[in-house]
């Protein structure tokens, strides 16, 4: 049965921290984990109930593992570590295993008695020199504990005692290897069966490192193992449920290796990835996770930290600590920035509260004397800032400032005592509580919302039982509370309280004393305590300014918006004010106005608007209504609808007694005078249409008279124009639909008869309507033109400024230079399509219409039908970009049938085409980029057509060498700028190619001619040649065809010319490739016939390399 670890051992064991400044270098450490206090008999668990067992935390676990390894072992392996090299027989096949066991263990007697031994044993048996071999191999790794028993693992020949064991027992380099991280995870092993954890276990295993010279994979390795091989130890008698108590002495034991694991790969210097990596091995040998596990590792590692940190603050005045041996104990145990930093705030914490005097006296507890230097001291030496430690200290100090500082205001605000001295008790307390001076402001504000509460929450008592009188009063204590608390701040000096009532009245901040009262129970309060100020009045019905000011004062103190005061002011006192205004209203607008009138009753209205103190928003507010009301007053009197003199001096003394400007009334007027405005100037109409001088200065009185603000007017000007210009475009528009559409077209889209018209030729309609419609449509253009242009309709906008040329002066010499300018563009503020009396695709049709009919007439006319073309576009609703479009299109459609015609005709543009077509883009406004579009896209257009028929018909070489060379000389390519394919260019070059290679035109010595047709069409080189390739095996063959036609027909004397067309083709390419089809008999007699044709006059030598050529084609040897 396995024998637990006692509790008796686990109080004995002790760790030690080496750092010097904790004092406890080479002694047993006082520190003794939380979880492991000796629990009363009682209560002991079942596993500290072996006190008579003694553990001593100081015996290293590991040696004594290592110890227990020295022991393992068969009696061969044994005697082996004592004599390997004796086991070492070379060439021997057996050794008698006495004469091995007797020199081993009577290594210390003679020769001759350890021989007599070996003797006599000889006749026992033969051991084979593998097992020897084995054995000594074994017996390598008891010998490396031995040396870590023997030396220490901090000795400093240790390493190389070690490294000389592989070659004493001739072990390989990689057994070596697996044995030194076996006897590491034995070591390992040992060091957590004592549960304790002791920070002189990281050295140790470090020096274990080292002494065996292990790289940081075989650590990683001996870690797994060792994990592995201790839970499953640990497993076989201790129940998971044990396993998961951190009291429990094997839970302990696994978290010690959790940390000792942790802290050996750290050190160890693992980057990020190979430290999770060997962590989650070891992690999952004990079945948890790697989250959990690095828990546990700091679990293990914080109540040392804490041991540290409560050092330090013991010998903190002694200065021998300091912020460094922190650090280098926190590197040492594994302690993050974070964890640190929450473990120091509780350190610093902890030592504020131990230097707190007099606890129990909230009104007389303080800080020691030399408190303020201790702790800035400490602070320096746990890194804090000064924020954080100055948190610490308010956290304990605030509670008793509050309640020592609220009394003092208390008695500030009962003037008990003068604000001088009730901020130097505050100003004293404080310094006794060291606070700072960022926090005394968050203080002094609390202050401030607990001396506001109570005189809040007793005026909402008797507001909520409707006690106005109370109430009033009540507020008004408030409002001396209020003085009270910004008296004893003002004292501090501190700009943080300079606009008082911005930072503690306003209930949307975060210090608001108001803030505790809902919106609607402040309204409510304002409410009783400003009509209670009117009521308290000497009449009852005014507000004096003595009040005024208070109830300023109120509003302030209880965070009401000026938006909500005037509401308050608005429904309170309004109806008094609407029912002055009113009565001087209709005084003034009857039939007995007088000036003397007029200030009496302003007088009156002045008073109301002073008793209740209203503002002039309020005023302006009632006023405008009341100015409405008599301007309608005004228009019903006047049936004409302009008002007379009177009426208007009477208006004009109402706005001054309202207090309103010229601009505050022309909303009223344009309401009921703008009608009549605008029907004024349709009637000044005349029959185009047109406004004429004459009527323009009366229209501009008559604006005046009205009251109606020019943009107003302008804007009523331009409604009037509109109804009258709409009836223009729709008659246009019926014209346009005349010109196009048969009568019977035009009555079913306009679902009216329009009968038949004989005008135009004596017939029935015929497709177009009325005598010189299109004339009529020009003319009808450009009366609206006239229309627009002569009352000033179109307006010009300010769009950025443009650089001009200008010429000055400068002393004699005139000089060109540069200014900016603003730069205008014409806006039509009404236009056809907008007023619904044209749609898009009729305006743009019209608009064609009058380019067309503009290009087409000749004369002034003409030329005034040109200039005016852009503002005709613009009147029917088309922007800019829009009548480009049309006018492209028009002048493509010209160019086109231009170009066509020239180029059939001619072949090409010449100089008269050019300057014709210059004309066309100077009438059209076609700039000179999109003319150049234009007529290449005509060319293009005319070119890709005659492609087709040549390629539609049988073309004549001379007809595809023509088109070719018409597109070379107008810098056009087939394939790119035509958009042939590939297809269409071999059909053209073969169309081209095919008649010349019959008829002989091209020979062997034509390959100018081809590459300048291949060029010329714009073909690849090799392409070409491999299509003329496949030209002339067809022209061969078909030769080949009817020669062999002609010789089965018996008509030997009509091969020769075919003959030599065959030999002609066979000089381009050798004779090769030709791939005739013909039996030899008929090859040799074909050739014969042409070696028996009369070559006179031919050289002899071109003749005789015809022949071999005519052979190789045939395919004779």
């Amino acid at each position: 049965m396995r024998i637990q670890a006692s509790a008796v051992a686990i109080v004995i064991a002790a760790s030690s921290i080496e750092t010097t400044a904790f004092g406890i270098v080479g002694q047993k450490s006082s520190f003794i984990a939380p979880s492991l206090k000796i629990s009363s008999p009682a209560s002991a668990p079942v596993y500290s109930q072996h006190a008579s067992l003694n553990m001593l935390a100081d015996a290293s676990g590991g040696i004594e593992e290592l110890k227990q390894l020295t022991k393992e072992g068969d009696k061969l392996v044994q005697s082996a570590r004592k004599s390997p090299q004796l086991f070492q027989v070379g060439g021997l096949a057996a050794v008698p295993a006495a004469a091995i066991l007797g020199a081993a263990t009577l290594s210390g007697v003679g020769p001759i008695a350890a021989g007599a031994v070996g003797a006599v044993g000889a006749s026992a048996g033969l051991i084979g020199k593998n097992r020897l071999d084995a054995s000594v191999e074994a017996a390598a790794k008891p010998a490396i504990a031995q040396v870590i028993v023997d030396l220490g693992i901090d000795s400093s020949e240790i390493s190389g005692k070690i490294a000389n064991i592989a070659s004493t027992y001739k072990v390989p380099e990689e057994d070596f290897a697996e044995m030194k991280q076996d006897v590491y995870m034995r070591y390992m092993i040992g060091m957590v069966k004592t549960p304790i954890t002791q920070t002189k276990e990281m050295k140790e295993l470090t020096n274990l490192r080292n002494a065996l010279d292990m790289d940081n994979l075989a650590v990683g390795e001996a870690h797994a193992a060792a994990a592995k091989e201790f839970y499953r130890q640990t497993s076989l008698f201790t129940p998971l449920e044990d396993l998961e108590d951190p009291d429990h002495p094997d839970r302990m034991s696994i978290d010690k290796f959790l940390f000792l694991s942790e802290r050996a790969f750290r050190q160890g210097g693992e980057t990020e990835e190979a430290f999770k990596y060997e962590m989650s091995r070891v992690a999952k040998a004990f079945n948890i996770s790697l989250t959990e596990a690095l828990d546990r590792v700091a679990e293990v590692a914080e109540p040392f930290y804490q041991k540290a940190l409560d050092s330090t603050r013991a010998k903190l005045e002694s200065d021998a600590v300091s912020a460094d041996m922190l650090l280098r104990a926190r590197n040492s145990l594994g302690i993050d920035d974070l964890t640190a930093q929450d473990m120091h705030l509780s350190a610093f914490e902890a030592e504020v509260k131990s230097l707190l005097e007099g606890k129990d006296d909230p009104a007389t507890a303080k800080f020691a004397d030399e408190a303020a230097d201790r702790l800035h001291k400490l602070q320096e030496v746990l890194g804090l800032s000064d924020k954080e430690a100055g948190y610490e200290i308010s956290s304990e100090g605030t509670p008793l400032f509050q309640s020592t500082a609220l009394e003092i205001m208390n008695e500030a605000i009962a003037n008990n005592i003068s604000p001088k001295d009730a901020w130097e008790k505050i100003e004293a307390r404080e310094h006794e509580l060291l606070l700072m001076d960022d926090y005394m402001n968050d203080l002094l504000s609390s202050m401030v919302m607990q001396a506001m509460g109570k005189p809040f929450e007793d005026t909402m008592t008797f507001a909520n039982v409707n006690n106005e009188g109370k109430t009033y009063d009540m507020l008004l204590e408030a409002l001396e509370a209020k003085d009270a608390c910004r008296a004893v701040l003002q004292e501090s000096g501190s700009e943080a309280f300079e606009d008082f009532d911005a930072k503690f009245f306003d209930p949307s901040a975060k210090d608001s004393a108001c803030g505790m009262l809902a919106r609607q129970d402040r309204l409510r309060l304002f409410k009783i305590f400003l009509n209670r100020s009117v009521r308290n009045s000497e009449s009852g019905k005014e507000l004096t300014d003595e009040a005024y000011e208070k109830v300023k004062a109120v509003k302030a103190m209880l965070g009401i918006t000026d938006e909500d005061e005037a509401v308050e002011f608005r429904m309170n006192y309004g109806p008094e004010l609407q029912k002055a205004l009113n009565m001087a209203m209709f005084e003034i607008m009857g039939d007995d106005f007088t000036d003397k009138l007029v200030d009496n009753l302003k007088e009156m209205v002045d008073k109301t608007i002073a008793d209740y103190k209203l503002s002039s928003d309020i005023v302006a507010e009632f006023a405008g209504p009341i100015y409405q009301r008599a301007v309608t007053i005004v228009n019903e009197k006047t049936p004409s609808g302009v008002p007379s003199k009177e009426c208007t001096e009477q208006l004009f003394a109402l706005r001054n007694l309202l207090g309103m400007t010229v601009e505050d009334t022309y909303a009223a007027h344009t309401d009921i005078f703008g009608a009549q405005y605008k029907q004024s100037v349709l009637e000044s109409m005349g029959s185009t249409g047109v406004i004429t001088a004459e009527y323009r200065e009366p229209l501009e009185h008559l604006r005046e008279r009205l009251g109606v603000p020019e943009d107003a007017s302008r804007a009523l000007y331009l409604e009037a124009m509109d109804e009258r210009m709409k009836p223009m475009v729709e008659w246009i528009v019926l014209e346009l639909e005349r010109t196009m559409l048969t009568a019977e077209q035009l009555a079913q889209k306009r679902q009216k008869d329009f009968g038949e018209d004989y005008f135009k030729t004596g017939k029935g309609a015929d497709g177009t309507l009325g005598l010189g419609a299109e004339a009529n449509i020009m003319t009808d253009c450009m009366n609206l033109i006239d229309f627009y242009t002569e009352n000033d309709i179109a307006e010009q906008k300010e769009i950025g400024t443009k650089t001009i040329e200008k010429k000055v002066m400068e002393g004699d010499e005139e000089k060109t230079v540069n200014e900016e300018v603003a730069d205008y563009e014409t806006v039509y503020p009404i236009t056809g399509l907008a007023s619904g009396a044209i749609t898009e695709e009729l305006a743009e049709l019209l608009f064609r219409q009058f380019v067309v009919g503009g290009f087409t007439t000749q004369g002034p006319q003409g030329e005034r039908y040109e200039a005016a073309r852009e503002t005709f576009g613009g009147i029917i609703g088309l922007d800019l970009e829009k009548q480009e479009e049309v006018t492209s299109s028009i002048g493509g459609t010209i160019y086109e049938n231009y170009i066509s015609n020239s180029m059939r005709t001619k072949g090409q543009l010449d100089q008269q085409d050019m300057m014709f077509l210059a004309n066309i883009q100077n009438k059209l406004r076609i700039s000179p980029d999109k003319s150049e579009e234009m007529l290449l896209d005509t060319q293009k257009k005319i070119l890709k057509e005659e492609a087709a028929v040549l390629l539609r018909d049988d073309a004549s070489p001379e007809m595809v060498k023509a088109f070719r060379e018409k597109c070379n000389s107008m810098g056009l390519e087939l394939e790119k700028d035509l958009g042939l394919g590939k297809g269409s260019i071999e059909e053209l070059f073969e169309s081209e190619i095919s008649p010349a290679l019959v008829n002989g035109d091209i020979t062997i010595e034509s390959g100018d001619v081809l590459s300048e047709i291949q060029e010329s069409l714009g073909m690849d080189p090799e392409e070409a040649e491999k299509i003329f390739l496949g030209i002339l095996q067809r022209r061969a063959q078909a030769v080949m065809s009817r020669i062999k036609a002609e010789l089965l027909r018996g008509r030997d004397d009509q091969c020769a010319d075919l003959i030599i067309r065959l030999v002609r083709y066979a000089q381009f390419v050798n004779g090769e490739d030709l791939d005739l089809n013909v039996n030899e008999a008929n090859a040799w007699k074909i050739y014969n016939m042409y070696d028996a044709m009369d070559f006179e006059g031919q050289d002899s030598e071109d003749v005789e390399n015809n022949k071999e050529l005519l052979k190789t084609a045939l395919n004779l040897e």
